[in-house]
Parts: structure tokens; C-alpha cells; sequence
């Protein structure tokens, strides 16, 4: 069972992490997403408005609104597809959203072929640019670059096939400038506020665990007086007085015997406890403790993770569970003493978070669910389940089905 625990937080740890903001900063991303769907109003407004200036070179009024129509699609995807409940935004929703919106360009170019007079006050290169602009948030800085390459070239060439129409003469390469420049140039803004975004994102945790590896011995040193401390207290409120008994009576009865070996099995089982704590055992335990739930017989009880699998979570998944955990113990009517955590499966780990609150549904999911997209967002699948005042919070590595 030890091999195969092993193996499973070796394979997990070793996970490759995309260099985006949503997966090294969930959290961060979704409060601006509302960025997308203002970036989408924008650009089908612009998309609008260059339509009706060009009423006059319009060959096919039809394909005009079609092209609008599917731009429209392409935004609502886009606003739909990085909503914080649907994170992460894989490859192909990437390039669904850009291909769609590429296609509308294109329709409008087909809408004014042969009749379009400027190139420049066309609305296809701007919208298919606004959105390249939001994209480096959620996919790689290299993969949103070489999409926004290939839409350059599409609305590059179909500019300079359009050579013959345009009322202000030049070469036809000046023409695919104009039509590509707005892409390139948005997706590079984009993509550099994105890679400054997470190499301070990296090199701020590089700096934290620099100070955590420094601050290593302290802990250690502070662990050991901690739980020296307890093993005092606990000698103190049971073994010294019952010591001091057996003096002052000068003798040894067998109920003496009975009562020495009782107060013996506690403490070495509370010793054993000391040294099997775990993360998330001492993380709920602590959480609740401001709840005042924090009594020595439910304490251990309320995580059941017997073979250690907290062990496989990352630092950025702790971080989140972390702070999961402490918005679940802070909900107003929580009760403390059914908030559970049981994890399973030492293949492929699942965790399952219960507790009861009579907290409405509504208040509940919005409390909780930011935190189960950011788990969605660090390569783990995360649902929700609440009913008859109770909740059940489930995450796990992709591969294994809900219970």
C-alpha cells in the first residue's frame, strides 16, 4: 500500500502546470473575468457600427448580418467558456473561440468583396484582435502567438486580395499590414501583461519557499516544544496527580494497576496522534477551533485520511483547500461538529468535505464555488451537492467517478 501511495504523489506532484494566470492564479483570474463579456460587447458593437458605415459597399447585406451573427457566437462562447464555473479553458475551446470569430471576419469580407473601400475602418481585425487580447489569461503566451499569427495571415491575405477595390492606392503587402497589425499587436499587449503576470507569479513562490526552507529548523524546533508541551499537560492532569496518590497511600492495589494501565494507553495514544498529524487534520482542526470546537475527543475524528493521501495536494491545491476550509467554518450557521473530511482511493485521491448549515443554497454556492473553479483551474475535478440542510463538497483527481 506504501508503493503504491508513493507512486501516486510522485505522479501527481510531477504534473506539468500550463504557464497561465488561471492556473498559477485561479482566484486572481476569475475576478476579471467580467473583463471577457465587456471586451465581447465592444467588439459586436464596433462590429455593428462598421457595418452600417459601410451600407454603401455592401455586395451582400445577408452575409453582413451573418458575419454579426456569428461573432455574436463567438463572444458568448468566449464569455460562457472562461466563466469561473467552467475553468479550466482547454486547447480546443481556445481555438473554437478564435476560429469562430476568424469566420466572421471573413464573411464580412466576403460581404463587401469587391466593393470594400478602406481596409482600415473594416471591423474583422479588431474583433478577432479583442478577443486575442483576454486570451493569454487563460492558454500559454506561445499558443495564443501562433493564433494570433494565423489569423494575421487569413486577414493579412483576404486585405490584400481586396488590392483592386480599395480607393487609396498601394502595394497590396501595405494592405495585409494594415488588416494584421491590430491583431498582432493586441495579442502581444495581452500576451505580455500575461507573462509578467506569472513570472512574478513564480518568482513571489520561489521567494516564499526560499523563506520556508529558512524558517524549516524554527518550525521543526517550535513542532517539538508544542508537542512537548501537550505531553507535559497531559502528564500533568493525569499521570502526576495519580503518582502522588499512590505515595501518599504507600501501597499498590490492583484497581491502582487498573487505572496506571488506562492512564498509559492514553497517553500513548495521544502520542500517537502528535506524531501522525497531518495537514489537513491540523488545517479543519484549527479553522474550527475559532468556533470554539476545538474539544480533544471529536478533534481526531473529524478527518479520516488513513493513509495520509493530503500528502499527493500541492502547494497551490492547499493553498486553495486551505482557504476552503475557512470559509466553510466561518458560514454563520454552521455546525461545527458535522463539518467531516474523508479521503480515499490511494490510486487516484478523493476528498470529500461534509457539513450541515442552514445557510440558504444560493448563499452556500456562492460562498464555496469560487473555490471549487480554482480547484478546477490547478487540474482537479470539483462539484458541490447541497440538500436537506446539508453539504457535501467533492474533489479529486481527474480518473475517478463521483460516489
Amino acid at each position: 500500500m506504501n508503493t503504491v501511495i508513493d507512486e501516486t504523489i510522485v505522479r501527481y506532484r510531477s504534473l506539468p502546470v500550463e504557464r497561465t494566470p488561471q492556473r498559477l492564479d485561479p482566484l486572481g483570474v476569475q475576478s476579471a473575468w467580467l473583463l471577457v463579456p465587456l471586451i465581447g460587447v465592444v467588439a459586436v458593437g464596433y462590429a455593428v457600427y462598421s457595418t452600417f458605415v459601410h451600407q454603401a459597399q455592401l455586395r451582400s447585406p445577408g452575409l453582413a448580418v451573418w458575419a454579426i451573427v456569428v461573432l455574436l457566437l463567438a463572444v458568448t462562447v468566449a464569455a460562457i467558456r472562461t466563466h469561473p464555473g467552467l475553468p479550466p479553458v482547454g486547447l480546443w475551446s481556445h481555438l473554437a473561440i478564435v476560429g469562430v470569430a476568424l469566420s466572421s471576419a471573413v464573411l464580412f469580407d466576403a460581404a463587401v468583396w469587391g466593393q470594400n473601400q478602406r481596409i482600415q475602418d473594416d471591423w474583422g481585425q479588431i474583433a478577432v484582435a479583442l478577443l486575442l487580447t483576454a486570451m493569454p489569461l487563460y492558454r500559454p503566451v506561445p499558443e495564443v502567438l501562433a493564433t494570433a499569427a494565423t489569423s494575421a495571415l487569413v486577414l493579412g491575405g483576404l486585405a490584400a486580395a481586396q488590392a483592386s477595390s480599395i480607393i487609396i492606392a498601394n502595394h497590396p503587402a501595405v494592405y495585409a499590414t494594415v488588416a494584421a497589425t491590430p491583431v498582432l499587436a493586441l495579442a502581444c499587449g495581452g500576451a505580455g501583461y500575461a507573462w509578467t503576470m506569472t513570472g512574478e507569479t513564480l518568482r513571489w513562490r520561489e521567494v516564499a519557499r526560499g523563506g520556508q526552507l529558512r524558517l524549516e529548523g524554527e518550525l521543526r524546533q517550535v513542532a517539538e516544544r508544542m508537542v512537548a508541551q501537550e505531553r507535559a499537560t497531559a502528564l500533568n492532569a493525569e499521570a502526576v496527580p495519580f503518582l502522588t496518590e499512590l505515595l501518599a497511600a504507600d501501597r499498590i492495589t490492583q484497581e491502582d494497576r487498573d487505572r496506571a494501565r488506562i492512564i498509559a494507553t492514553r497517553l500513548r495514544s495521544a502520542a500517537v496522534e502528535a506524531v501522525d498529524r497531518s495537514w489537513l487534520a491540523e488545517t479543519v482542526d484549527l479553522a474550527l477551533a475559532r468556533r470554539g470546537a476545538a474539544d480533544e475527543q471529536n478533534r481526531w475524528s473529524r478527518v479520516d485520511d488513513p493513509d495520509r493521501l493530503d500528502r499527493v495536494l500541492s502547494e497551490e491545491q492547499r493553498a486553495i483547500v486551505g482557504a476552503l476550509i475557512d470559509t466553510v467554518a466561518d458560514l454563520p450557521t454552521l455546525d461545527p461538529s458535522s463539518v467531516t473530511v474523508a479521503v480515499s482511493g490511494p490510486a487516484c485521491p478523493v476528498f470529500l468535505l461534509t457539513g450541515r448549515a442552514e445557510e440558504p443554497r444560493r448563499t452556500l454556492r456562492s460562498a464555496l464555488v469560487p473555490f471549487l473553479s480554482a480547484l478546477q483551474s490547478v487540474s482537479m475535478e470539483a462539484s458541490m451537492r447541497v440538500r436537506d440542510g446539508g453539504f457535501t463538497v467533492r474533489f479529486a483527481y481527474p480518473g475517478r467517478r463521483a460516489p
